[in-house]
């Protein structure tokens, strides 16, 4: 059993801890050497943790697909956009972590219940902004340490609003979305859409224009997103094993209004086909059947009734005797 510390001996310890004579988790102190402390926020989380929303990956897929086709035609320039990860932060600290020279677009996501962010950074939006205002598309970009101006947030106005029209296209099969541009901002300050200790979900994209690489954000609160994740799992997941009672419903409405094509037959002949090669116009084909005998009325080529052939308002016409099936005529049926 090891010895218990009284209190003198636990003050002279606590002591000599203090003055960096005794070494702490293999750090040691001395007259010329400190410890930095390390410090820890209580109320906002700045680290990023993963995001597990089902299927939602699949919805930032297509987002990235026709966002980068959208991008191709708007620079003239293929673009390649592809989806890098997904986590969650806290609001407050992931505006934190934003620069101020990045281009913030504030967007709706109507009907939902809030807003979310697309954010490019600094060396996206230069190049987007120089792009567009005809410079050298294979020129180094080199982004200037400044936010950008009243003039070149209006440039970028156009590639804002084509990623809100390809949300709106992402989103079709959950909700229907109307998305628009509010404003584009630079000062992280000034962004508010939620409250600072709301969850967001944040997916990173890699845009990739010839020999230049931008990061490209998607901010979306995750309330906006939870009303969301039944659909998410049930529209988008894999097909359920039930029978689906809508489906079924709209096959039986559809089938009364479905054209089939149906067929009187007599009789039924072979013949060899140096029989055929010799036929001429006014030769007589013995069918071996009473003319005015019954007729087999097949439905898409399968025998379904035996009818009677006759006239109806002067046009020839068919009426239906019987429905064969395997008791009345097997024959017919094999």
């Amino acid at each position: 059993m090891e010895r218990i510390l009284s209190k003198d001996e636990i003050a002279e310890l606590l002591k000599a801890v203090r003055a960096g004579d005794i070494a702490v988790d293999g750090i040691t102190g001395g007259s010329g050497g400190s410890i930095r402390a390390k410090q820890l926020d209580l109320i906002f989380s700045h680290s990023a943790r993963k995001c597990k929303f089902d299927n939602f990956d699949i919805i930032l897929d297509n987002f990235a697909r026709n966002y980068g086709n959208s991008m191709t035609n708007c620079l003239q320039l293929s673009t390649t956009i592809r989806r890098e990860s997904l986590e969650a932060y806290e609001f407050e600290g992931f505006l934190q972590r934003l620069k101020s020279n990045e281009a913030i677009g504030i967007i709706k996501l109507d009907p939902l219940r809030w807003g979310g962010l697309l954010i490019f950074n600094d060396l996206l939006s230069f190049y987007l902004v120089e792009k567009l205002l005809g410079g050298n598309a294979d020129a180094t970009p080199v982004p200037p340490d400044r936010p950008l101006t009243t003039i070149e947030c209006s440039v970028l106005k156009r590639s804002f609003g084509d990623a809100c029209l390809d949300l709106e296209k992402a989103f079709a099969p959950l909700e229907k979305l109307v998305s628009s541009l509010v404003k584009i901002e630079c000062n992280p300050r000034l962004v508010n859409i939620v409250p600072p200790d709301t969850q967001v979900v944040v997916c990173r994209f890699t845009v990739k224009v010839r020999s230049t690489t931008g990061e490209m954000r998607l901010v979306i609160p995750l309330p906006t997103l939870e009303p969301l994740r039944a659909k998410m799992r049930d529209q988008m997941g894999p097909l359920s094993k039930s029978p689906d009672q809508n489906w079924k419903k709209q096959v039986e409405e559809a089938l009364p209004d479905l054209e089939t094509e149906i067929t009187a037959q007599l009789a039924r002949l072979a013949l060899p086909v140096r029989d055929i090669l010799n036929l001429q116009v006014g030769d007589i084909i013995d069918l071996g059947r009473d003319p005015f005998g019954p007729l087999c009325v097949l439905v898409e080529d399968k025998p379904k009734f035996i009818a009677r052939a006759g006239v109806h308002k002067g046009k020839k016409a068919i009426r239906l005797t019987e429905r064969i099936t395997e008791k009345t005529h097997p024959k017919l049926i094999e």
